[in-house]
């Protein structure tokens, strides 16, 4: 391979949001690491405009004045994509979100703060950085669960 230096230890197949992280998790960790696609990257999270669906008290969150936390993202979820997702995944899902977005950000990713879209949207204008993007205000979710803005937008393309 021109210009490949190093010893390959694995793979990445695919160069979207997914096997990007795959990637940068390999090589920070040493690995030497080839990532293809089969098209020019960015898979369903460039289609989705870098949305990154997180809750649990992000910064974003806070910022906006919305008390979330892990429990009550998880609630939320497990009344909306009911038994679509073993319980450990979700709950670990959940507890994580936050830590995610802390990932991305020392990644260079910007999520700054901004306004809260005031619609059910799946994708907001560009001045707001948070939304609701699914039924969280809707019943039987006020219910079983406190509603919160968890649709995270990266700034700009």
């Amino acid at each position: 391979m021109i210009g490949w230096d190093r010893e390959l230890d694995g793979v990445v197949v695919g160069f979207g949001a997914a096997g990007s992280a795959a990637a940068l998790e390999a090589r920070s960790e040493g690995a030497g690491v080839l990532v293809i696609d089969r098209f020019a990257g960015g898979g369903s999270t460039a289609r989705s405009g870098g949305v990154v669906y997180a809750g649990g008290g992000s910064k974003l969150q806070q910022h906006a004045g919305y008390d979330d936390d892990p429990e009550q993202m998880f609630e939320y979820l497990r009344l909306e994509v009911r038994d679509a997702v073993g319980e450990a995944i979700l709950r670990r899902f959940c507890e994580q979100s936050v830590a995610q977005l802390r990932w991305l950000e020392g990644l260079g990713v910007p999520f700054p703060p901004g306004t809260v879209a005031p619609y059910k949207t799946s994708y907001p204008e560009d001045a707001c950085t948070l939304y609701f993007s699914g039924n969280e205000t809707a019943a039987p979710f006020r219910d079983g669960a406190r509603p919160a803005p968890r649709g995270h937008r990266v700034a700009g393309r």
